[in-house]
């Protein structure tokens, strides 16, 4: 199992609230901060920390309350790509905000299986 790839397809490692985290990096959180605050979704700068979705420890705000990370803890499956009802409603709705990368990343994972 790959720790560092969410259920969703995003690489963890390369996550800025995972890189300020780990290496206590207040500038990364201001820029991170900047970049994702919206009044819709508040943030403040202890918000961008992340131990990582599959780790036990800080989450980012987000990622804690995540249907897509909860749904795949629940299942008991590495990532969405694993799972039975693979392209379901809710990841529909994630990857169509998320990028081509995490679409990407499942669509290679899912042809390898």
């Amino acid at each position: 199992m790959n720790d560092m790839l969410a259920g969703c397809g995003i690489n963890c490692a390369e996550c800025p609230a995972y890189i300020a985290k780990q290496n206590d990096d207040d500038a990364l959180r201001l820029t991170t901060l900047e970049k994702w605050n919206s009044p819709e979704y508040p943030l403040t700068r202890d918000d961008i920390n992340c131990d990582g979705c599959k780790i036990d420890g800080v989450h980012f705000k987000f990622c804690s309350e995540c249907a897509i990370r909860n749904c795949v803890s629940d299942k008991g499956v590495e990532t969405c790509a694993h799972c039975d009802q693979y392209m379901c409603d809710i990841l529909k709705n994630w990857l169509s905000q998320a990028g081509d990368g995490p679409r990407e990343t499942l669509e290679r994972i899912r042809a390898a299986l």
